[in-house]
């Protein structure tokens, strides 16, 4: 060894030895051009720590600077073929050669808003952090959060010992309530691929999200209303991240029909591939909330009729319950939105021959209580389950079949 690769050697030696290292936020998530992004919160030193990448000393690179409300975030990207990532003594996931039990989660915040106040302080009725154990119980190979991690927008009330002492505001505080604590055993289970909700839109929690889960590079106090998507091809399914954050489900207009239109033709999908599609708000439900049904996200409704392949699965959360959709000629939906934040009332029922504004659902199967789902790559077995890890419900999807759905 010369002079230079041995002062190189002793200083990550020295680095990887510092404080900053036990930090207990770090975690492995999905990237774009098949990359994986290790990244690590500092939250009391300067440095970014030594990650040991297929046992090679490797210094993170600062993804965004500490500023008053949000510490540091270090990033390193790395092969999605990487077998083993360390920071420390702390052995980070990879993604598995072989990828077959797939986790699915979204809408996970406890939500305090104005007088819409959640019991943060109750596991009973904010169950994310029992839910996340179970989730890792299960022994996932990835991870798929379908958006909406930050709900504790406003102040808890005054005399309300639900929400007592909870933090709230867009800060580094009510994130690590709402997001990085309890999911705590996430990052410790599987690769993570986060999908972008309402929630973190340029409005709302856009500080949290650029900073820290978005798959692109963190370009400051800039917010883009729609992040350009990304894919990942898992067991010879094309996963597509689209982001669908931003506008309205009731209404669209011209420019952002021509955009999702646009957005999609790019990725140049073979149109014989079976694709799942991973936004936040789905393209259809069917539901009746206060007075007023809901019907899904007109836009993509509208951009993406017949400019998919056939056997494509749209997956998203938003609506706070799960539900399965098969439908007679439009693409088939799974909802996964009921992983922590207060939910919407729905029943366990199974309907049949659904009219959803003109378009036809063969059935809608709905499921309420908390809850996720675990997607088994072989047999393509979508198994539903509580927060306790009890299973609550059963689909099978046939990609290359026309009434592509069967649920128990």
């Amino acid at each position: 060894m010369n002079f230079s690769k041995f002062i190189i050697a002793i200083s990550l030696l020295l680095l990887s030895s510092l404080t900053y290292a036990q930090s207990p936020y770090r975690w492995v998530q999905m990237a774009a051009n098949n990359q994986l992004s290790v990244r690590a919160i500092l939250l009391n030193d300067k440095q970014c720590p030594v990650a040991h990448i297929n046992n090679v000393p490797t210094v993170m690179k600062l993804r965004a600077p500490k500023v008053a409300n949000f510490p540091a975030v270090c990033e390193l990207l790395v092969s999605r073929d990487t077998h083993s990532i360390k920071i420390q003594q702390r052995v980070l996931p990879t993604l598995p050669s072989e990828v077959n039990r797939v986790a699915i989660l979204g809408d996970t915040g406890c939500r305090i808003k104005k007088t819409s106040v959640q019991d943060c302080n109750d596991v009973k009725a904010w169950p994310f952090r029992e839910l996340s154990a179970s989730i890792a119980s299960k022994t996932p190979d990835i991870i798929l959060h379908v958006g909406d991690y930050f709900y504790r927008e406003t102040p808890c009330p005054k005399g309300n010992k639900g929400c007592k002492g909870s933090p709230s505001g867009y800060n580094w505080d009510t994130w690590n309530a709402d997001w990085f604590t309890p999911a705590s055993s996430l990052f410790q289970s599987a690769v993570i691929a986060f999908s972008r909700g309402n929630h973190e839109n340029c409005s709302r929690a856009k500080n949290g999200w650029s900073r820290y889960l978005s798959p692109w590079a963190y370009t400051g106090q800039t917010c883009a209303e729609m992040e350009k998507p990304y894919m990942f091809k898992l067991k010879n399914v094309n996963y597509i991240m689209f982001d669908s954050s931003y506008g309205q489900d009731d209404r669209t207009s011209d420019t952002q029909l021509a955009l999702y239109k646009k957005t999609i033709e790019q990725l140049k999908l073979d149109k014989d591939s079976t694709n799942i599609v991973l936004t936040h708000r789905p393209m259809w439900t069917y539901n009746k909330i206060k007075s007023k049904y809901y019907y899904g996200n007109l836009t993509q409704q509208m951009a993406f009729k017949n400019l998919l392949p056939n056997r494509t699965l749209f997956i998203a959360g938003h609506a706070h319950y799960l539900q399965v959709l098969d439908m007679h000629t439009d693409y088939d939906q799974l909802i996964v939105g009921n992983s922590g934040t207060a939910l919407y009332k729905v029943g366990n029922t199974t309907k049949k021959s659904v009219d959803i504004n003109k378009h036809k659902a063969n059935f809608v199967y709905s499921r309420s209580g908390f809850g996720y789902g675990i997607l088994t790559n072989k047999g393509k077995v979508f198994r539903f389950y509580n927060q306790k890890g009890s299973n609550v419900g059963k689909c099978i999807w046939f990609p290359n079949k026309r009434a592509s759905l069967i649920c128990q």
